[in-house]
C-alpha cells in the first residue's frame, strides 16, 4: 500500500505531463508553429542518448561491459537503422531526423565495440589458452564456487554494475546494512 501512495501520483502526473504536451503540440501545429515539436525531439534524442552514455560512464569505471542486454542492443540499433533508412527515403530528407536517429545508432555501435573490446577479446584468449592447456573450465574455485562450476564473468565486480540503480544497493554502498 505504501508503495500504491508513491507509486499513483507519480504515474498521474507523468500522464497529465504527457497529456499536456500532446495537446500543446498539437495546438502548436494547428497555428503552423513548429519550434515546439522541434524542441520535443530534440528532448526525446538527448535523453536517449544520456541513457546510453551511461552505459559509457560504467565501461570507463569498471573497464567491462555489464548490465546490458546485447540483443536489446542489437535491436535497438536495428530500429535505427531502419529507421534511417525511411527518414532518407522520404521525398523530402528530414536532418533532424537522421541526426538524432543517426546519434543513438553510432552510440549502440559503440556499446558493441566496447563489448567487443573489454568482454569478447578477454573470452576469446581464455579460450584459447584454455583449450591450448587442455582446459575445459576455470579449476580453481573462487570464495562460495565448486570447483567443477564455469566461470561466468571475466571481471570480478559487484554483482550489479548496471546502469539499473536500486535504493538498496545506494544503501549498502553508503556501508548502511538493512
Amino acid at each position: 500500500m505504501r508503495a500504491l501512495t508513491v507509486v499513483i501520483p507519480i504515474a498521474f502526473l507523468m500522464g497529465s505531463v504527457q497529456a499536456g504536451l500532446i495537446f500543446g503540440v498539437r495546438q502548436a501545429k494547428r497555428r503552423d508553429i513548429e519550434w515546439p515539436s522541434i524542441l520535443m525531439a530534440i528532448a526525446s534524442a538527448m535523453l536517449l542518448a544520456a541513457g546510453v552514455l551511461r552505459h559509457y560512464l560504467d565501461v570507463y569505471m569498471y573497464r567491462t561491459v555489464r548490465g546490458i542486454s546485447f540483443i536489446f542492443v542489437g535491436i535497438d540499433a536495428l530500429g535505427d537503422v531502419f529507421s534511417l533508412v525511411s527518414v532518407v527515403f522520404q521525398p523530402k530528407l528530414d536532418v533532424l531526423g537522421v541526426a538524432i536517429y543517426g546519434t543513438e545508432l553510432v552510440l549502440w555501435i559503440g556499446s558493441f565495440m566496447c563489448g567487443a573490446y573489454y568482454n569478447l577479446g578477454p573470452w576469446v584468449k581464455l579460450q584459447r589458452v584454455g583449450a591450448e592447456q587442455g582446459v575445459t573450465a576455470p579449476t580453481e574455485a573462487r570464495e562460495g564456487e565448486s570447483a567443477s562450476a564455469p566461470c561466468v564473468s571475466l571481471h570480478h565486480l559487484p554483482s550489479s554494475t548496471s546502469v539499473f540503480r536500486t535504493p538498496s544497493r545506494e544503501v549498502m554502498r553508503r556501508g548502511v546494512s538493512t
